[in-house]
């Protein structure tokens, strides 16, 4: 008795042939994924350590920006793109290897004058850390923690790299540390950065040292808190107040 053959039809080959062909596709987009880079760079290829926000990134230039309930100062969350948490009582705190804010505004020609207020979590017993100050791709300097006080940063923008960025905007952004091996869940441990207040203004319209702080009727008693924070100089009307 002869063994039953089967003889498969036209539609069965051309129905092997489309699954097979879809399973091929589908294997190349596994491979070859078409996303956006900021997705890419988070989930795929894991080079950047946090996820960016759509934001407006509006900033009005020379104004200061509070992260901080109860102070003066523009308060839209509309600058923290990346690597900040939401803001807290005590301001915005990094994540991850940096935190980036990203500025939106009609740039001068003419440097800019870049302060801010910041603290660390970190204390006098640990060594003292640097943290990158890094504007379009360039670094302008370190900021070093080396207690859990304040540290007040001052910087200037050269006006050549206010504008380097392709997109327009001056994107901020603090590169900090690895101070201990990942823990449990192979995430970085790394130094966070607390920001409370600041600033971007042209320098031929910075206020000069020593002048009212915003919100405080001339003439003001400086502030002990200011005076034992240490830290780089900053002009008293760049931050808004902060006791």
């Amino acid at each position: 008795m002869a063994e039953p053959t089967y003889e498969p039809r036209l539609w069965h080959l051309i129905a092997t042939a489309l699954v097979a062909l879809f399973g091929a596709m589908v294997l190349w987009m596994i491979l070859n994924p078409r996303v956006a880079d900021d997705y890419r760079h988070y989930y795929i290829e894991r080079s950047w350590s946090c996820f960016p926000r759509i934001v407006t990134h509006y900033y009005p230039l020379g104004e200061p920006v509070s992260f901080v309930d109860g102070r003066p100062g523009y308060k839209r969350d509309s600058i923290r793109w990346c690597g900040f948490m939401p803001k807290k009582a005590d301001g915005i705190k990094s994540f991850g290897d940096y935190g980036i804010l990203k500025l939106k505004f009609d740039i001068p020609d003419e440097p800019l004058l870049f302060t801010f207020a910041s603290w660390a979590n970190t204390n006098s017993s640990k060594p003292a850390y640097d943290v990158d100050i890094v504007v379009n791709g360039t670094t302008l300097g370190k900021v070093t923690y080396k207690d859990a006080k304040r540290v007040n940063g001052s910087f200037i923008i050269p006006a050549d790299i206010a504008k380097a960025a392709d997109d327009g905007m001056v994107e901020i952004r603090w590169v900090v540390p690895r101070i201990a091996p990942p823990g449990t869940n192979s995430e970085p441990v790394t130094l966070q950065v607390r920001l409370e207040a600041m600033r971007l203004v042209p320098l031929s319209k910075a206020p000069p040292p020593g002048t009212t702080p915003i919100g405080e009727p001339a003439p003001r008693r400086e502030s002990p808190r200011w005076n034992d924070r240490g830290g780089a100089p900053v002009p008293a009307s760049i931050i808004p107040k902060l006791d």
